[in-house]
């Protein structure tokens, strides 16, 4: 057809898309336990509300690796505490909502350069996510947006 200001365009054949590539090294983590996340993954769900607070090891910073953490359940009651492997640390910033909030309510948790735990304070509700970045290696950018009961349930840094 012809197209205003750049004349006529020409298709011809099927249009058809190939297939996204796949996240490889899923872990789904549905145990009420400690978790080492493996140098492997590339998506880690949290598919368990846990039953006490729960330490969760990082895996080493590696230029160019990424990591996506899901909420499959909501953290209800226990807090998760996310920890760098070795001397590694976190930067970046972490976006709060809270929960059916019409008005906006929430807040920016910053994560400054040197940080090495973040506790993921209950409830963190179903569909929050986190991503994490290296491009340095040792050190991890985090973003993310987490979807919480209340803003006293914004993450702590350590």
């Amino acid at each position: 057809g012809n197209i205003s200001g750049i004349g006529t365009l020409g298709v011809s054949g099927v249009a058809t898309f190939a297939s996204a590539p796949l996240h490889t090294g899923v872990q789904r983590h549905a145990a009420d336990a400690i978790l080492t996340i493996a140098d492997t993954t590339s998506l880690l769900i949290f598919a368990h509300a846990t039953g006490g607070n729960r330490v969760i090891t990082m895996p080493t910073a590696t230029v160019g690796r990424s990591l996506k953490i899901l909420w499959e359940i909501e953290q209800a009651t226990t807090n998760r505490v996310l920890t760098c492997a070795g001397s590694d640390d976190f930067t970046g910033q972490i976006n709060c909502s809270v929960e059916g909030d019409g008005a906006g309510d929430g807040d920016v948790l910053s994560v400054t350069d040197g940080t090495v735990a973040i506790t993921l304070v209950d409830d963190i509700n179903i569909g929050s996510e986190l991503n994490c970045y290296c491009g340095v290696a040792g050190a991890w950018i985090i973003t993310g947006e987490l979807i919480i009961d209340g803003v006293g349930n914004v993450p702590t840094i350590a």
